[in-house]
C-alpha cells in the first residue's frame, strides 16, 4: 500500500469512527429523553372499549337550505360509537359547522327506546357545543350498567324531518373502580382528564378537559392535551375549533 492510499484509508477510518460515536451519542440522548417525550405525547391518550355499536359520528353534507359546511356535524365520541361515563347526569359534545338549520335537537333513549330526555339546542354559531342532562330531578339518573342511545340532529326543515342532518351514538354508565376513585380523590383538577382517559371513561375525560379549557382558554398545555385527546380517537380535524 503506497503512502497516498494509506493516508486516504486513515482519513476514511477517522470519518467512520467520528460518525459512529456521534450516532451512538445521539441514540443515548434520545433514549434518555424517551420517557419524558412519551409521557407528554400520551398525556391524554384514550383507549376506547373494544365493543362497538351501530351509530353515526358525522352528519351528512349539504341538505337543501341547511348549507352544512366542512368539517361536518360531528359527535365528539370514539369511532366505536360508544362512550363510557361514571356520571349520573353526563354532558355530551358535538362540533356544529356554520349552517342554516332552524335548530338542533338532542334526544336520549333508554334500552326500550323510551324517551329519557329531549331538548332543543341553539346552533346559530359554529363551534363545539354541549348538552348536559339536568340534575334538578326532572331527568332520572342514568342507571349503572345500562346503555342509552342518543341522537343529535340539525333540523333543516321543521316540516320535513327527513331532511335532518343527524349523528347518533351510545353512552353507558359504569361504576368507577376503587382504583379510579382513589386516583381521582388524590388528583388535582388538571390531572383528572388524564386519569379518566387512562381508565377509558370518555365522557368525563372530555368534560373535565372542556371545563379546564373554558376556565383557562389561553393555557397552551391544555390546548395540547385537548388536541392529543381528540386525535387519539381520530377527531384531530375538530381540535382547533372554538368551544362555545
Amino acid at each position: 500500500m503506497n503512502h497516498s492510499n494509506f493516508k486516504a484509508l486513515l482519513v476514511y477510518w477517522r470519518y467512520w469512527l467520528h460518525h459512529r460515536f456521534a450516532i451512538l451519542f445521539l441514540l443515548l440522548c434520545v433514549a434518555g429523553s424517551v420517557p419524558a417525550l412519551a409521557s407528554l405525547s400520551l398525556a391524554q391518550e384514550f383507549e376506547p372499549p373494544d365493543r362497538g355499536l351501530p351509530g353515526r359520528r358525522e352528519g351528512g353534507g349539504t341538505r337543501g337550505e341547511c348549507l352544512v359546511q366542512q368539517p361536518a356535524l360531528t359527535a365528539l365520541m370514539p369511532n366505536t360509537n360508544l362512550g363510557l361515563t361514571v356520571a349520573e347526569h353526563p354532558s355530551f359534545f358535538w362540533y356544529i359547522p356554520q349552517n342554516g338549520a332552524a335548530a338542533g335537537e338532542f334526544v336520549l333513549l333508554d334500552q326500550t327506546n323510551a324517551e329519557v330526555y329531549k331538548t332543543i339546542v341553539p346552533v346559530s354559531q359554529a363551534g363545539v357545543v354541549s348538552v348536559s342532562l339536568p340534575a334538578d330531578g326532572s331527568v332520572p339518573a342514568l342507571e349503572v350498567g345500562q346503555s342509552y342511545r342518543w341522537y343529535f340532529s340539525l333540523i333543516c326543515d321543521p316540516l320535513d324531518r327527513s331532511a335532518d342532518v343527524f349523528t347518533s351514538g351510545w353512552i353507558k354508565r359504569v361504576e368507577p373502580s376503587p382504583s379510579l376513585t382513589q386516583k381521582l380523590a388524590a388528583a388535582t383538577a388538571e390531572e383528572q382528564p388524564k386519569i379518566y382517559a387512562e381508565a377509558g371513561i370518555w365522557y368525563e375525560a372530555l368534560s373535565t378537559l372542556v371545563q379546564l379549557r373554558q376556565a383557562q382558554p389561553q393555557n397552551p398545555a391544555l390546548v395540547s392535551q385537548w388536541q392529543t385527546l381528540l386525535a387519539s380517537v381520530g377527531l384531530e380535524q375538530i381540535a382547533d375549533q372554538p368551544l362555545q
